[in-house]
């Protein structure tokens, strides 16, 4: 069997580790170790003596483990069997990742759930060879850069969600802004990885996040809701509830035969709204915020004219014939007068502009499109 008196390995810069595949191994023989390399002789499993870039010549004086464990003698071309690993140390910066489905994250802001999509790229280079070897690579004859990626995905992955949904949340940020924060991220992400990674003897260099993706049509949605949350914001709670009372009262007005139309309605409003109130709360609310006064139930109204009792959702008086149309109470003391008193000729209270439906006399806003009671168009 042949003696091995020339070691040397000039393999891929894409292999991180390769076994020299000869054991047959003599005394004197030269090992050579090529710059960013470092090689490792093993015995029966254990890793001993390392070498570093350079010539090297093997005695017992710098394999001292290896010596002491096969006992070999002093001087001589004694031939021996060991395992020679060599560990590539180059830094590489262009390790990809992405995800290959898009990661949940609750919006902190409004919360809905979004999917995210992330992709970026990170540097790594192997500092410690003996560690490296031992608890990754095994026994097997090589490794290559790729592998890296499929061993540490997982761990890549569960850092980078856990990191952007504690960002957006402790700053209560919206998922759709943290685009502009990806630096900050990748720092974040960068210092919880770097001690899992040197738990295998790998130095993380410098990771970073290049884009962060959400669903053209799950922008949109957030997009809408923080529409009106603005517009709440800018026009206040009731007023807000006001206007969207008269839409949906509209709306329904349009499809008076759809089924649930206000039910469904009420709940899109709730939520736009951010717990407006139930949808009939709502619209008795926005209707008492324009009259600031209980509407009239009365049976009858009085007419202003002869001060003749008529029936509520009369148009003329049936005694004297005097238009009703224009027939309104009084907040204050309920006695019947004109909208267009601008005070009771009764009690002198301040009269705000009210009109009566023409359908069953109720009384609703002069400009109310439809009336709060019976629903019919004004």
């Amino acid at each position: 069997m042949a003696l091995i008196d020339r070691i040397k390995h000039d393999g891929s810069p894409d292999l991180l580790v390769w076994k020299y595949d000869k054991e047959n191994i003599t005394m004197g023989a030269q090992l050579i170790v090529n710059e960013s390399q470092e090689a490792i002789f093993f015995k029966g499993g254990q890793a001993l003596d390392v070498f570093g870039p350079g010539t090297h010549t093997l005695s017992t004086k710098n394999l001292p483990l290896l010596g002491k464990l096969v006992n070999l003698p002093f001087g001589g071309e004694t031939p021996f069997t060991a395992e020679i690993y060599y560990v590539n140390q180059v830094s590489r910066l262009d390790y990809k990742w992405g995800t290959l489905t898009p990661i949940p994250v609750e919006d902190p802001k409004y919360g809905v759930l979004v999917p995210v999509g992330c992709f970026g790229q990170f540097g790594l280079r192997v500092a410690d060879s003996r560690l490296f070897v031992t608890q990754i690579v095994g026994t097997m004859p090589e490794w290559k850069g790729n592998m890296v990626l499929e061993y540490f995905r997982g761990v890549i992955l569960t850092r980078v969600k856990d990191s952007v949904a504690k960002y957006v949340v402790e700053r209560n940020l919206s998922i759709a802004t943290i685009t502009t924060r990806i630096d900050e991220i990748s720092q974040l992400v960068e210092e919880r990885l770097r001690d899992e990674f040197a738990k295998y003897g790998l130095e993380l260099l410098k990771f970073f996040i290049t884009s962060i993706t959400i669903p053209t049509e799950d922008l949109k949605k957030i997009q809408e809701i923080d529409f009106k949350a603005r517009e709440i914001e800018r026009l206040g709670d009731q007023r807000y509830q006001m206007m969207r009372g008269f839409d949906v009262m509209e709306e329904a007005a349009k499809n008076p035969g759809a089924p649930g139309t206000l039910m469904g309605a009420g709940i899109g409003l709730g939520i736009g709204a951010k717990m407006a109130g139930p949808f009939s709360s709502m619209t008795e609310q926005a209707t008492q915020s324009v009259t600031q006064t209980p509407l009239s139930h009365s049976s009858e109204l009085i007419c202003p004219k002869c001060q003749a009792n008529i029936p509520v959702g009369s148009q003329f008086c049936i005694k004297c014939g005097a238009n009703l149309m224009t027939v309104s109470v009084c907040p204050s003391c309920r006695q019947t007068l004109t909208t267009h008193s601008k005070f009771c000729p009764h009690c002198g209270a301040k009269i705000l502009s009210i009109t009566n439906c023409p359908s069953c006399g109720a009384q609703v806003p002069e400009k109310a499109k439809f009336c709060s009671e019976c629903g019919k168009s004004l």
